[in-house]
């Protein structure tokens, strides 16, 4: 059973909401907190059963009849939130401290992605991947790390698969709506070279697939096996908070990334092949609007 640790940078300051993080509402935060966590050990955990029949409650043995689930994809999940002073929303989480782990650092808050890094890399040798997740990015597939693993075996762990952030509603002509599009090629040319094994084609069960070397390299996570991880921190540019990609919470979820392996995304025409929700929505039912 692989082991996987994600390190979730959390932050929550009253503001004018552009982020997520500086909402009016901490409600909403709070939920996406809760919902970020379930996810991971509801989709990914090992804690999952099939229940085959109901049959007389005997105390202190249960009345079903339970099968293990999803054996073939389980993990071992551990989660560590990574906060900084008392600006955050830990303390007023509904769900037991057991299934995550708090770890306050004494980060700047706009550098807390930063010190989330140095989290994974204080956790060498222990997991089989070390994943790193802004806090209201749910992943609800199975099949997510079966896929990442796949990828690597397939194109070399020099290669990185990110997944596409989208949001979704009914109540918009557009019900699922993925949101991270392309940029100026320039605008990541200091870091990448997009044309340079530009696209990668396959079958997979059944469908053609392509993975594009996306000009915008965020996701707002990423996903690194042992073996990358050890290779990410032995380049003299980890732990150096270099923020030049657009900010500091987008350099600390990307730039490290783009600076030491090829990464790609999956083409628009199988976005769904690696993805997840973003619970903060910003464009779909926001700022995108309809003709």
């Amino acid at each position: 059973m692989r082991k996987i640790l994600f390190v979730i940078p959390h932050y929550y300051a009253s503001g004018n909401g552009f982020y997520g993080s500086t909402g009016s509402d901490p409600s909403a935060r709070i939920a996406a907190l809760e919902s970020v966590i379930g996810g991971l050990h509801q989709s990914l955990g090992s804690r999952q059963a099939f229940l085959l029949w109901l049959q007389q409650y005997v105390p202190g043995k249960g009345n079903g009849h339970l099968i293990k689930a999803n054996e073939v994809f389980s993990s071992e999940v551990d989660i560590a939130i990574c906060t900084t002073g008392e600006s955050h929303l830990v303390s007023r989480l509904g769900i037991s401290g057991k299934h995550y782990r708090h770890q306050p650092t004494g980060a700047e808050p706009m550098k807390l992605g930063f010190a989330a890094q140095c989290v994974l890399a204080e956790n060498l040798g222990k997991y089989d991947w070390y994943c790193y997740l802004e806090d209201d990015l749910l992943i609800t597939d199975p099949l997510f790390f079966s896929k990442l693993e796949w990828f690597v075996k397939k194109y070399g762990e020099e290669t990185t698969l990110a997944p596409h952030r989208f949001e979704r509603s009914l109540s918009q002509p557009v019900h699922k709506l993925y949101h991270d599009g392309s940029v100026r090629p320039d605008f990541t040319a200091a870091w990448q070279d997009v044309t340079d094994r530009q696209f990668l084609e396959t079958d997979f069960l059944g469908s053609s697939l392509r993975f594009d070397r996306w000009p915008n390299p965020h996701s707002g996570c990423f996903f690194l096996t042992a073996r990358q991880m050890e290779r990410w921190v032995a380049q003299p540019h980890f732990g150096d908070c270099d923020s030049s990609f657009a900010g500091p919470l987008e350099s600390a979820a990307s730039l490290g990334i783009i600076k030491t392996f090829r990464q790609y995304k999956p083409s628009p025409s199988n976005a769904g092949f690696l993805d997840l929700e973003h619970l903060h929505p910003r464009y779909l039912g926001e700022s995108l609007k309809f003709s």
